[in-house]
């Protein structure tokens, strides 16, 4: 790891193809951080589901959540993005439902990572829309 490139972030979005190239565009905008500067975990569902659900090391048993590795290794801007308009990752759930969870999981993390910067990301068949929640 390059220790020159400062600040680090770390980026977690929904796998959907539709929003993770201009989700990470808004991010870089809104932070100023380049690509090589934070680490991005997709998953499907992204910030509206319990990353418990998703990892998972094989060998151990254990959980192992990447935004917990990064800020280890130095992340101090979050980014947190869910996507409405239909989620495969949250089959059956509504706009609204989604972004309760969006937000329910991001205040968690503010919780978690209260020193460092916290971005809201939501991604919808009408653009992306990101604002910085924390500190606000």
């Amino acid at each position: 790891m390059n220790h020159d490139i400062e600040p680090f972030g770390f980026l977690r979005t929904c796998i959907d193809r539709r929003f993770v190239e201009a989700s990470r565009r808004k991010f870089e905008e809104a932070t100023g951080l380049l690509p090589v500067a934070y680490w991005h975990e997709a998953y499907a569902g992204g910030t509206a589901r319990d990353p418990s659900l998703v990892a998972n090391d094989a060998r151990t048993g254990n959980n192992i959540y990447a935004d917990q590795y990064a800020a280890e290794h130095g992340a101090t801007i979050f980014g947190w993005q869910a996507h409405i308009d239909t989620c495969g990752g949250l089959p059956g759930a509504n706009n609204t439902e989604i972004v309760k969870a969006l937000d329910e999981h991001i205040r968690a993390m503010i919780a978690k990572y209260p020193n460092s910067l916290h971005y809201r990301i939501l991604a919808s068949n009408s653009g992306i829309e990101i604002t910085r929640v924390h500190p606000n």
